[in-house]
């Protein structure tokens, strides 16, 4: 019985750590920016997940995340459409950000999947090793067949 009070303390504790990480220092988004232009005027805001180029210009660019198209001032550098990139800027009102860095993340989605390959070569040989006892609450090392 000790274990899973154990546990679920550990776990209780966890969520306690991430609820006080994001109700201290909350991440602002582009979404936030777009709703409340006046309050994040200059802020520095990062932008890195899901990032999509719509279009270039020599000076500026527009991109694409989650729903909301802005337009981004600055040198797009060898930048295509329909790329993913991650940027640094600094927000402007009424919706527009000044590029302070620009990262293309190309080939991110064959990395994605690369990534997984590991991940399932571990559960595969952990699956095949261990079993779950769900009366003791642990893992325990399966028994192999002997042949005497």
């Amino acid at each position: 019985m000790q274990r899973p009070l154990r546990i679920t303390l550990l776990t209780l504790v966890l969520a306690a750590l991430i609820w006080y990480g994001h109700s201290a220092n909350p991440a602002v988004t582009l979404r936030d920016c777009l709703a409340d232009p006046g309050r994040y005027e200059g802020r520095r805001i990062t932008l890195a997940t899901e990032v999509t180029v719509v279009q270039t210009w020599p000076d500026s660019l527009i991109v694409h995340q989650a729903g909301l198209k802005v337009k981004v001032m600055g040198p797009p550098g060898d930048v295509r459409p329909g790329e993913y990139v991650s940027l640094i800027a600094r927000f402007r009102s009424p919706g527009r950000l000044e590029l302070e860095a620009l990262h293309p993340a190309r080939g991110r989605r064959a990395k994605i999947v690369w990534s997984i390959l590991p991940l399932l070569l571990l559960a595969f040989f952990w699956l095949a090793a261990y079993r779950f006892d769900c009366r003791r609450f642990y893992w325990e090392e399966r028994q192999r067949c002997r042949t005497s």
